[in-house]
This record gives C-alpha cells, structure tokens and sequence, in this order.
C-alpha cells in the first residue's frame, strides 16, 4: 500500500484497535532495524519530537565531537567495558559514524570548513579501516555498518583532496591511503580501480607513476627490516597493489613494455604461473589482445599455464 492508503485503512479503527496493531507491528520489526531507526525512542518521544525545531550544530562543536569520538576509539572505548561509553553508547557507534559522513560531505571540500571536513572524515576512514581487521567497535563489518564500501567512501576522499587543486602533495595524500588495512569483505585491488579513475589526465597519471614507485622503494626497504610474519604479508599485499598499479597505469598510457618488465622485475610471488596469470588478466581486461598473446608465447615453453589460459590463447589465436 501507498502511505495514503495506508492513513484511510487506519481511520477505520478506535484507539484500542490501533495499539494491538501498533504492538504486533513492533513485534515483527529485527532487532537491528529497531536499532537503526531508533524504533524505540521514537515511540517514546513522538510528540515531542513532532514539535521540537531542529537544532543546528556549529562545526565547530561537530568538530570537537568527532575528535573526541576519535579520541575514544583510539582508547578502545568503543569495544571494551568502561566507564566513558556506555554499553548503549558502544552499541550505537555506528548511527554517529553515520551522521558524522553524511554531515562532514555535506561541507563543500573548498569552502572556509572545507579542509577540515576533509581531514575529519580521512580520519573516520582510517578507524574504520583498522576497525575491519580488529576490533576497535562492539562489532565487524565496520564499512558494512556505515552502509558505504571501503573503496567508496576511499573515492570519496580522492574527489575532495584534488577537488582544491591536482598538486603532487595532494596526490600522494591520495597514495598514502591506498596502505590503509583492507576490508575483508573487498577486493584488495578495489581502492587502486578507484585512484586510477581519477586520473584524469596524462600528466596526473605519470605523477601517479612518481609516486607510486617511490612507495614501492620504501615498502621494500620496510620489508627486507621486518621480522614479523604478519607485517610482512601485509607490507607485501600493497607492494603488490601498487605494482599492480603501475602497470595498469602503464598500459593505460599504451607504455606496454615498460608496465610488463617493471611488473616482472616487483611483483611479489613465488609461483610464475600465478604471476603470469595476475599479468595477463590484467592484459585481458583492458582488452589488449595482441600484448595478451605476445606475453602468454614468450613463456608458454617455460610455464605450465593452467587450463583457464590455454582456453583463453586458443580462442584469441581462432583455434577453438
């Protein structure tokens, strides 16, 4: 039913009716929906919130607030018992980091509250980063819970921090949070697709190329320092991404040897034949065919392609 045939079936009962109704209603809401509407204080307060006038919060106080909320979760507030957040308050993170986007993209990235907005909600991007790998709230599923993908809400920031003006400084804020921890439930590769889309011109995508290169320097160096295995992995997981990077950049700017050799010279895995596959999907998706058939030959008497590939050369080549 629409919202007016709803209005006239309920003229039809009395106020005892319309409360047995209410209830049974209330009673087939999910707990979570209940929680994420606010079912219940909305029952308690309707009148009352009827007729108030809604309150405009300075930025200044929105500021203070989400610093002090930063402050929290660095302290783990959010996750542990403890006296400054109550177990409520835990259990309703989410609807602040909420409201907290939605009103920080509100304010225009070049306006006098602009710069800060941004910083603000770069630093809600990191928590909630870390929040999806470990437990920095009363649950997982951090960028779940705010309802925006990890590589969306990454898109987001890109858009405002090169919205005030394309700098190298402000591109390599960009590459920097491309090492942020990753969301489980994305692909790993998602936040590059994003960066790499906001190239939009030559010159920001050989910039892009700079920068990146220097971050695989320093990654390796960072690497060959490490002793935990952990670190390690998750070191070698974005020096992957930033190859991978490289290249797609690379073949974007029809630099095709260039991409190809820098990615076999980087790219982290034992196994060539899991390597070879990374490189040529790649080839595969930006519909370079004839690189695709050219790199598969060059190795086809040295690696064991797996039946996937052979299908694929067999197909471009017309022998299937």
């Amino acid at each position: 039913m629409l919202v007016k045939d709803v209005r006239k079936e309920i003229e039809k009962y009395n106020k005892l009716e319309l409360t047995e109704i209410i209830v049974e209603l209330y009673k087939r809401i999910p707990k979570s929906k209940k929680e994420e509407y606010n079912i219940d204080d909305f029952i308690r307060d309707a009148q009352t919130k009827k007729k108030k006038v809604k309150k405009e919060v300075s930025f200044i106080d929105l500021q203070k607030e989400i610093i002090y909320f930063l402050e929290c979760v660095d302290k783990e507030y959010y996750v542990i018992p403890n006296k400054i957040i109550s177990k409520k308050e835990r259990s309703a993170w989410r609807f602040k980091v909420k409201r907290y986007y939605k009103e920080l993209n509100h304010i225009s990235p070049n306006s006098p509250n602009g710069g800060i907005a941004t910083v603000l909600l770069i630093e809600l991007f990191k928590r909630l980063s870390i929040g999806s790998v470990r437990l920095l709230f009363v649950n997982w599923e951090t960028f779940r819970a705010l309802g925006v993908s990890q590589s969306d809400y990454y898109d987001t920031l890109m858009k405002r921090i090169l919205y005030c003006g394309y700098t190298k400084e402000n591109l390599k804020k960009c590459v920097n949070l491309l090492s942020v921890d990753k969301d489980p439930y994305q692909l790993s590769y998602d936040m590059c697709s994003k960066f790499i889309s906001n190239l939009k011109t030559v010159d920001m995508k050989e910039d892009a190329l700079e920068i990146l290169k220097e971050e695989v320097i320093q990654l390796k160096n960072r690497l060959l320092k490490t002793k935990n295995n952990s670190i390690a992995y998750e070191i070698e997981v974005n020096i992957n991404n930033y190859v991978e990077c490289i290249l797609e950049i690379n073949l974007l700017l029809n630099e095709f040897e260039m991409g190809i050799n820098y990615f076999h010279k980087n790219y982290i895995e034992s196994d060539k034949e899991i390597k070879e596959y990374i490189l040529l999907n790649k080839l595969d998706e930006l519909d370079l065919k004839k690189e695709w058939i050219k790199e598969y030959e060059q190795y086809m008497n040295k690696i064991d392609y797996r039946d996937s590939l052979v299908e694929r050369y067999e197909e471009l080549k017309g022998l299937s």
